[in-house]
């Protein structure tokens, strides 16, 4: 069997390694995608392996969501584990990375589980909604946790009207290098026979009867195989479209993110401090940033701002960048004033038309497709590169995940009134963290009605009736980007 996995991002990598583990004599896998990962989500990726942290008020709202979280927590689970594996394939096949030299999976330099959540006044009550919902999840999943006075965090330094009055340490979420884990992954790869690089994108998937034949290359070469899986991330609308498919997926956008690498030897970190998350993202993070044995633990990540567009950004927005450093100086370390700029990371994570993940068999015989795991892509891969191999091999995954099915229609779990009120919230949250300041003439509440009237007059105009439009993706639906 030849399978074609287009796209080299860590879902495609993943899934390559656990095809290869399982392959049979004649068997070839081949993977296809520029060395230089253009647009990849993991460029601007901290690889938290957050699922608790991820949790907001309404996560538990209805099945679906919750199907969602169960997928995130397990994933969690999984790290450790295959850590390991591919660092011990890489290991046997004489292929381990330089950096990886010293490591030993969880125990090693570039794997640490432990996180701070903390509480701040830096946004407004979304942020207390968010933090109790985490807390209450983490009692119901007896999952092992201390909350603990802020000010004993180490080098937590936050302006003085910025600090936190509550944070709790999670013992069993952390973090790990996700550029030196992609390249980490692909060096096992190199060790197996069966597998090969195409360094190039794909321009077309080309069907014929139902079935996929072939894949044709940007520079017009041509690929044939036996099974096709599309795992091109933010792209993977796009290649459908050129395609002229007889299938139609949810859309996929551009969740364009930016994150920032620093450098700042006075007050390193060993363990990832962040907030909850925030109106429209996942809050502001500080991760620590592993490149080698060779170099202290001093680097970090601060990240990260969000902006789902259908279009292309080829560098970080000014905004976003000033937003970030202003953040991570207030609300995490006064100190980085002083911190050197290492480098400003643009990622594009794959948002699709309902904000839920699109992964499984399709009804073309031989295409499988995973994507639309929007910033989850990363720390899900563990598990969906093990779903996506079962599929690839004929065996059968849990049914639940049968509700991401690529085929399928766009996925509305809010109603109206929920999807008003929740974007107020977030909106509202979105403000706050920018810098709002009310005056003390209910201003406040006369700018969240303005957010109400004018939410009411989009969902009239898309005819969302008896469903709600996701606070995420107003501005698709407000530019038409989104038919209902």
């Amino acid at each position: 069997m030849k399978t074609i996995i287009i796209g080299n991002g860590i879902i495609g990598l993943t899934t390559a390694l656990r095809l290869a583990l399982k392959a049979k004599t004649g068997d070839k896998i081949v993977i296809v995608g520029k060395k230089t990962r253009p647009y990849s989500a993991t460029n601007a990726a901290a690889a938290m392996l957050n699922s608790f942290c991820e949790i907001e008020a309404d996560t538990f709202k209805n099945e679906i969501d919750s199907i969602r979280f169960g997928m995130s927590y397990q994933a969690t689970k999984m790290w450790p584990g295959f850590v390991l594996e591919h660092l011990e394939v890489a290991m046997g096949h004489n292929c381990l990375l330089a950096e990886c030299r010293t490591c030993m999976g969880p125990k090693g330099a570039c794997y640490e589980l432990g996180t701070y959540l903390i509480n701040n006044c830096s946004a407004d009550s979304l942020d207390d909604a968010n933090y109790n919902a985490v807390l209450k999840a983490l009692k119901d999943f007896y999952e092992p946790y201390e909350e603990i006075d802020p000010v004993d965090i180490p080098n937590y330094m936050p302006q003085a009207r910025h600090r936190a009055s509550k944070a709790v340490y999670i013992h069993n979420e952390g973090w790990l290098n996700p550029k030196l884990t992609l390249l980490s992954i692909e060096a096992s790869l190199l060790g197996f026979s069966c597998v090969s690089f195409v360094d190039e994108e794909v321009e077309t998937i080309n069907e014929s009867g139902r079935s996929i034949a072939s894949v044709t290359l940007k520079n017009k070469s041509i690929i044939e195989g036996d099974k096709f899986l599309l795992a091109t991330g933010a792209s993977a609308s796009k290649i459908i479209d050129n395609s002229n498919l007889s299938i139609s997926i949810p859309k996929i956008f551009n969740g364009v993110g930016v994150s920032i690498q620093i450098k700042s030897p006075e007050y390193p970190h060993s363990k990832a401090i962040r907030t909850p998350n925030r109106g429209l993202a996942c809050g502001l993070y500080t991760v620590p940033f592993y490149s080698s044995p060779d170099v202290p633990l001093n680097e970090l990540i601060i990240g990260s701002s969000s902006f789902v567009t259908p279009f292309t950004i080829e560098g970080a927005r000014v905004g976003s960048v000033q937003s970030l450093l202003q953040g991570a100086m207030e609300q995490i370390n006064t100190n980085f004033y002083k911190a050197e700029i290492s480098c400003i990371n643009l990622g594009y994570r794959p948002v699709s038309a309902d904000t839920y993940p699109v992964f499984g068999k399709t009804s073309i015989n031989n295409l499988f497709i995973c994507t639309g795991t929007k910033r989850d892509g990363f720390h899900l891969s563990p598990l969906l590169s093990d779903l996506m191999c079962k599929l690839i091999l004929g065996d059968e995954i849990d049914p639940q995940y049968n509700v991401f099915a690529p085929e399928r229609s766009l996925i509305k779990t809010y109603t109206r009134e929920e999807a008003i009120e929740a974007s107020v919230k977030h909106l509202m949250s979105a403000s706050y963290q920018h810098g709002f300041v009310p005056s003390h003439d209910k201003l406040h509440e006369k700018i969240k009605q303005m957010h109400r009237d004018e939410l009411e007059t989009l969902h009239d105009k898309v005819g969302a009736f008896e469903w709600g439009i996701s606070p995420e993706l107003l501005e698709l639906y407000r530019y038409g980007h989104i038919s209902s």
